[in-house]
């Protein structure tokens, strides 16, 4: 953890006056009583803490809380210490009551400490979550090999089946776009981006997503995102198969209305939800924030919005299927 010489000088010099000020003001208690140390009173001063760290990190996790509110008590104690032991050699008080005066007793100077500790450790707790400051600036994206981009599949042509039992969607095939080069986080290529392709682009924003796609009723893809070397058209077809396996065991046991698989691997995790008679298939790997479930449940709105907006009362079980003719 590296901060500036100017930085450094700046906490010393708030940590001071946080000692030196209760200092000048005791032994008066500004309507105050004694307190006495409390577990309670910990874990109010934690949450205090984490609220103030909260507003300043909004996309962090609760565990990255934690730790931040940790940081901030240990810094509030140590303040605590410094001021009970100037107590003790500035009023002649027995080291173990100054102690206890200045950690947990006198409440003017633990009150002080307490609003203080979170701000003037901010840039401490900055460089504890590490990059997040830098993802929220409008800044370009580094490209590496392992860069997200988007696909746009090829029209495909497909044969017509004869006797399709899962219901069709007309004229989802006109959605697509023919192959064009990766779109970049930028307001003119959300633009250009159809309903589908704004649902995985915005599923594609969390990092851990490999794969967000969504297949049609016969399998194809109607908007992908990857990273890496995962291939959208590979897994499509997997997307009806976990569905249709699900259904079936589900049938056995007399039970209908399957809306989504979650299924939990050892480090990954696959998700196939049914929007609106399609297929949304996510790739992931396993984390244990609630974050990707919170953006795969938007991203299901997100479609069923375009769906209801682009096709209307067209969607219904006996449509039949019209597909872009190939090239």
């Amino acid at each position: 953890m590296e901060m500036t010489g100017q930085t450094n000088r700046r906490i010393i010099i708030f940590s001071l006056g946080a000692v030196i000020v209760p200092l000048v003001v005791f032994p008066s208690r500004l309507g105050t009583d004694i307190a006495r140390a409390s577990l309670v009173n910990a874990l109010y001063e934690l949450v205090y803490y984490g609220v103030v760290i909260f507003i300043f990190h909004r996309s962090t996790t609760l565990l990255r809380l934690i730790q931040g509110a940790g940081v901030c008590l240990i810094y509030r104690l140590a303040l605590g210490a410094v001021f009970g032991l100037l107590l003790a050699a500035v009023y002649s008080l027995q080291t173990r009551v100054s102690l206890t005066l200045g950690m947990s007793g006198y409440l003017p100077a633990i009150l002080f400490q307490i609003a203080l500790a979170p701000f003037v450790l901010k840039p401490v707790v900055d460089q504890l979550y590490g990059d997040e400051p830098v993802r929220r600036r409008a800044a370009p994206p580094i490209q590496t090999d392992t860069r997200a981009e988007f696909v746009r599949p090829a029209h495909v042509p497909v044969k017509p089946k004869a006797a399709p039992e899962a219901p069709k969607v007309p004229a989802f095939a006109a959605a697509r776009k023919p192959d064009s080069a990766a779109y970049h986080r930028s307001a003119d290529s959300m633009r250009e981006l159809n309903g589908f392709d704004r649902a995985v682009y915005y599923l594609g924003e969390h990092s851990a997503v490999q794969l967000a796609t969504i297949v049609d009723s016969e399998g194809l893809t109607l908007g992908s995102f990857k990273r890496g070397q995962v291939r959208p058209e590979d897994w499509a077809p997997l997307a009806l198969l976990v569905v249709g396996e699900s259904g079936q065991v589900l049938e056995r046991g007399n039970l209908d209305g399957l809306e989504k698989v979650d299924l939990i691997l050892k480090d990954k995790r696959l998700v196939v939800a049914r929007p609106e008679g399609l297929y949304l298939m996510v790739l992931a790997e396993r984390h244990d924030d609630d974050l990707l479930n919170i953006r795969i449940n938007q991203a299901l709105e997100m479609i069923n919005k375009f769906v209801a907006e682009r096709y209307g009362n067209k969607l219904h079980p006996n449509a039949e299927r019209v597909h872009v003719p190939s090239a």
